[in-house]
C-alpha cells in the first residue's frame, strides 16, 4: 500500500491504541509471568521468615464526669464535658507514662521481644543474608549498628529502657469508637498470651494513673488553697485596720449622714439663690423704672409694666380714673362753678396728690427693698461657695473612706472563697471514683494478624504483573527505534508496502547478504515476501507507467543495497531488469554479485563514453543485468544532476522493462534526492529495532521539501512468528518479538 498523504481529510486516530498495546502484552506473556512468579515466590519466602504476630484488644469506657456540689473538678481545672477531654484521654493512654507502669508490673524489660539485648542470634538463612548484606560499606552507612552493653550502668539501663519504651509503643495502638466514649487498645506481640495481659494491664495502668493524678491535683490544691488563705486573712484584717484608723482620723461615725447632709444643704442654698436672685431681678428692675421717670407723673409711671403692677400704684390709678370720670359726666351738666362740678375737681386733684405722695414713698421703698435684697442675695452666694468648698473636702474624705471600704469588702468575698474552697478540697481529699471501666478485656488471639501470607503472596503477585506491564509500555513508549509492522503503523500512522524477515543464516552474520540467497530459495518466508513487495510496487505503478524504483534509507546500515538486489531478482523473473548502482560513494553492488571492484560500471558510461554491454554483468540464468558504480567519482552529486545522466537513463528506460537503482541514504548526501527526482519517487528502506523515529521524519522532511514522491516503507529485518497449522508451520505475520 501506498504512503499515506496528509489531507484535509485525514481521519482522526485514537489517542491510545488499546489493541496494540495488548497485543504488545500478549506478546511478551512469558516474561510477565517468569517475573510475577519470582516476585511471589520471594514474596512467599519473605512471609515465611517473618515471625508471626498476634492482636488482642481490649475496650474502655471513659465516662463523662458528673457536676458536683462539691465539686473537685473546679478546683483541679478538668472540663470533663468538652470534646478536647475524650481527645485527651486517648493520648494519655499513649503516654510514656502509662507505659512504663506497664513495663514495669509485667517486667517487660526482660522480655527478649522487648529487649534486644537479650535476643539469641537468629540461625535462620534470611537473618544470614541480612547480616552480611549490612557488611557492605554502602548499606552499613545507612543501618548503622547499635552496641547494647550488659552493664548495670545508670547510662546503659536509660538506653535500654527507652529502646524497650520505643518497643512498646510502636506495638500499641489506641482507636476511639466513633459517636460513642469507648477506645479500643490494640496490642500486638509475638506471644498471643503477653499481648492480652499487656492490652488489660494498658488498661489498668490508665484507670490508676488517672486516680493517682486526681489525688496528686487534689493534694496540690489543697496546699495552694492553704497558702493562698493565709496570704487573704492576712490582707483582709491590714485593710480593716486601715479603714478604722481612716475613720477615726477623721472623727466619722460611719459615711451615711456625709453624703446626704452636704448635699441637701447645698440643694437648700443653691434653692435660695436662684429665689433671691429673682426678687432682685425683680426689684432692680422696679428701681430702674423709677429712676428713669422720677419726675413723670402718675399717669406716665403707670404705663410702665414694672412700676403699673404695683399694688399701691394700681389703686391710686383706678382712683384718678374713676375721678377723672366723674368730672368728665358732670361736666356735661354744670359748668365749671357749680358745686359738685368744683367737689369733683377738689376731689381729682386729691387723688392726684396723693398719687403724688405714692409714687415718692413707693421709691423711698423700692430703694431700700432694692438694697436689703441685692445684700441677702450676696451673703447667700458666699454661703453657698463657702458649703461647696466643705463639700469638696468631704468628697475626698468620702473616696477615701470608699476605697478603704473597697478593700474590706474585696478580700472579705476573696477570703470567704477560698474558704469555702478549702473546706470542700479537705470535705472530697479521699474521693477515688474512676473516670473510665472496662468494657471488654482483652481475650487471647487464637491467629495471627500477620504476616498474611495469602495477601503478601498474592498483592506481591499482582504488583509484579502491573509492575512489569508498566514497564513493558514504559520502554515501549519510550523506543525510539520501530521493530514490527504494528509498531509503524502506531507510532507513525503508515502502513509499509512490505515487511522482510530477519535472516538467521550463520553465514550471514558477518558478511553481506549475495545474489544467490535469493535465487537458492531455502528461504520460503524471505522470498514470499520479496515476491509481495513485488507485487505491491508493480500495482501501485500500474497506472503511472513509471520503470524506474530507486531505493534509499535513512542511514546507512538499514538494507538498502540487499532489498535492492533482490527485489531486482524478484522483478527478473517476470521482466528484463537493470541494477545500477548510484552509491558513487560507498559502492557495494559489485562485492554482492562477487565482481571485481575495476568492474566497469556507471562513472565509465558517464565520464569515458564507453559502451552499455561493456560496462554492464548479466546475471547467469536471469533477466537481471548489473550496472556497478563503476570508478570512483570525486564528485558523485555534479555527475548524477549532469545532462549525461539524464540521457542515460532515458536510453535505459528504452532497453529495460524495469530498472532498479540503489542509491546512498538520504540523510548522509542529497545523491539520492537527485536521483528520487529524477526516477519520480522513492522506495524507503527502515530497519527494524535500528531506525529510530526522528531520524525517519527527517529522512521524509528532507525528501518532501524537495517535492519527491515516496512510493513507501519496507521494514527490513522484522522479527517473525509462525502460526501452526495441522499438518505444518505456516508464515503468519511479523509482530514485535
Amino acid at each position: 500500500m501506498p504512503h499515506k498523504e496528509s489531507s484535509n481529510t485525514m481521519v482522526q486516530q485514537p489517542i491510545i491504541n488499546i489493541g496494540y498495546y495488548l497485543d504488545l502484552v500478549r506478546s511478551r506473556w512469558l516474561t510477565v509471568f517468569f517475573f510475577s512468579l519470582l516476585c511471589a515466590s520471594i514474596a512467599l519466602l519473605i512471609a515465611l521468615a517473618i515471625t508471626p504476630s498476634y492482636r488482642a484488644t481490649a475496650t474502655l469506657l471513659i465516662e463523662s464526669g458528673q457536676r458536683k456540689a462539691v465539686s473537685i473538678e473546679e478546683v483541679v481545672g478538668i472540663d470533663t464535658k468538652s470534646a478536647e477531654y475524650y481527645l485527651t484521654q486517648h493520648e494519655l493512654i499513649r503516654s510514656n507514662q502509662v507505659a512504663n507502669k506497664v513495663i514495669d508490673a509485667l517486667n517487660l524489660d526482660q522480655n527478649p521481644e522487648f529487649n534486644p539485648g537479650l535476643r539469641e542470634p537468629d540461625p535462620s538463612l534470611f537473618s544470614e543474608l541480612k547480616a552480611k548484606l549490612v557488611e557492605f560499606p554502602l548499606v552499613k552507612a545507612y543501618f548503622p549498628q547499635k552496641e547494647l552493653v550488659n552493664s548495670e550502668s545508670e547510662q546503659t539501663l536509660d538506653l535500654t529502657r527507652r529502646h524497650v519504651l520505643k518497643q512498646f509503643r510502636a506495638k500499641l495502638t489506641v482507636t476511639p469508637v466513633r459517636k460513642t466514649h469507648l477506645v479500643k487498645i490494640h496490642f500486638e506481640s509475638q506471644d498471643p498470651t503477653l499481648a492480652a495481659q499487656i492490652a488489660n494491664q494498658v488498661g489498668y495502668a490508665y484507670i490508676e494513673n488517672n486516680l493517682e493524678s486526681k489525688i496528686i491535683a487534689t493534694e496540690q490544691a489543697s496546699s495552694w488553697i492553704n497558702t493562698r488563705l493565709q496570704e487573704l486573712k492576712y490582707r483582709l484584717e491590714t485593710s480593716q485596720r486601715a479603714l478604722l484608723d481612716f475613720i477615726e482620723q477623721q472623727e466619722l461615725i460611719d459615711d451615711r449622714g456625709i453624703e446626704a447632709l452636704t448635699s441637701s444643704e447645698l440643694t437648700n442654698l443653691t434653692v435660695r439663690l436662684a429665689s433671691a436672685t429673682d426678687k432682685r431681678i425683680e426689684v432692680q428692675s422696679i428701681f430702674n423704672a423709677l429712676h428713669a421717670n422720677k419726675n413723670a407723673d402718675l399717669s406716665t409711671l403707670a404705663s410702665i409694666s414694672a412700676i403699673s403692677n404695683h399694688p399701691q400704684i394700681r389703686d391710686v390709678r383706678m382712683a384718678e380714673i374713676t375721678a377723672e370720670k366723674n368730672v368728665s359726666e358732670l361736666s356735661k351738666r354744670y359748668g365749671p362753678k357749680h358745686d359738685k362740678m368744683i367737689q369733683a375737681k377738689a376731689r381729682l386733684a386729691s387723688i392726684q396728690k396723693r398719687g403724688d405722695q405714692v409714687v415718692k414713698k413707693l421709691i423711698q421703698g423700692i430703694e431700700s427693698e432694692y438694697a436689703s435684697v441685692k445684700n441677702q442675695e450676696k451673703m447667700i452666694k458666699r454661703e453657698l461657695d463657702s458649703k461647696k468648698e466643705e463639700f469638696q473636702s468631704l468628697g475626698v474624705i468620702k473616696r477615701e473612706y470608699d476605697a478603704l471600704k473597697r478593700e474590706v469588702d474585696t478580700n472579705e468575698q476573696l477570703y470567704d472563697l477560698f474558704l469555702t474552697r478549702q473546706k470542700e478540697t479537705s470535705a472530697t481529699s479521699d474521693f477515688s471514683a474512676s473516670t473510665a471501666r472496662f468494657s471488654d478485656h482483652a481475650l487471647v488471639p487464637e491467629f495471627p494478624r500477620k504476616p498474611n501470607k495469602k495477601f503478601i503472596v498474592i498483592a506481591a503477585g499482582v504488583a509484579s504483573v502491573l509492575l512489569a506491564i508498566a514497564s513493558i509500555i514504559l520502554l515501549d513508549t519510550f523506543d525510539n527505534t520501530i521493530e514490527s509492522r504494528e509498531e509503524l503503523e502506531t507510532k507513525l500512522d503508515l502502513t509499509p508496502l512490505g515487511a522482510i524477515p530477519k535472516i538467521k543464516d550463520k553465514r550471514y552474520k558477518r558478511s553481506p547478504i549475495d545474489y544467490r540467497f535469493y535465487l537458492q530459495g531455502k528461504n520460503n518466508i524471505y522470498s514470499e515476501c520479496i515476491d509481495s513487495l513485488r507485487t505491491t510496487l508493480m500495482l501501485s505503478q500500474l497506472n503511472r507507467n513509471q520503470k524506474i524504483i530507486a531505493v534509499t534509507s535513512s542511514t546507512p546500515g538499514e538494507g538498502k543495497t540487499t532489498t535492492a538486489i533482490n527485489l531486482a531478482l524478484a522483478f527478473s523473473k517476470i521482466e528484463k531488469v537493470l541494477l545500477i548502482d548510484c552509491d558513487l560513494r560507498r559502492a557495494s553492488v559489485a562485492p554482492r554479485f562477487h565482481l571485481p571492484e575495476s568492474q566497469a560500471g556507471l562513472t565509465n558510461l558517464l565520464l569515458n563514453n564507453e559502451l552499455i554491454a561493456d560496462c554492464t554483468y548479466s546475471v547467469d540464468d536471469t533477466n537481471l543485468d548489473v550496472l556497478t558504480a563503476g570508478l570512483r567519482s570525486p564528485n558523485p552529486q555534479e555527475l548524477l544532476s549532469s545532462e549525461q545522466f539524464d540521457q542515460l537513463m532515458t536510453r535505459l528506460e528504452q532497453e529495460y522493462d524495469r530498472i532498479i537503482i540503489d542509491t546512498p541514504p538520504c540523510l548522509a548526501v542529497n545523491d539520492a534526492l537527485i536521483i528520487g527526482k529524477r526516477a519520480g519517487s522513492l522506495l524507503m528502506i527502515m530497519r527494524a529495532s535500528k531506525t529510530t523515529l526522528s531520524q525517519y521524519r527527517q529522512a521524509t522532511s528532507n525528501i518532501g521539501q524537495h517535492q519527491i514522491k515516496i512510493e513507501g516503507v519496507v521494514l527490513n529485518q522484522a522479527p517473525t512468528t509462525k502460526r501452526k497449522t495441522s499438518n505444518e508451520y505456516a508464515y503468519y505475520s511479523y509482530s514485535y518479538k
